[in-house]
């Protein structure tokens, strides 16, 4: 069986952030989280009724790790 692919935008941004960390991209990685924030806000469109999920939060963990190296 295949994995699951994403549905919502912002999961999708999610992994492509993490891939952009985990190959130190860290300029793309940070246009990504700031999409993701846009995505996430009333700005990217309709806001997402949804609790901030272990993804989301490790994105922004990420970018913090990768900016301090």
């Amino acid at each position: 069986m295949s994995e699951e692919q994403p549905r919502r935008l912002s999961d999708k941004i999610a992994a492509a952030h993490e891939q952009a960390c985990n190959q130190g991209k860290a300029d793309v990685a940070r246009s990504l989280l700031h999409a993701l924030e846009l995505e996430l806000s009333a700005h990217g469109g309709a806001p997402e009724k949804r609790t901030i999920d272990e993804a989301i939060e490790s994105a922004f963990t990420r970018q913090r790790l990768l900016d301090t190296t």
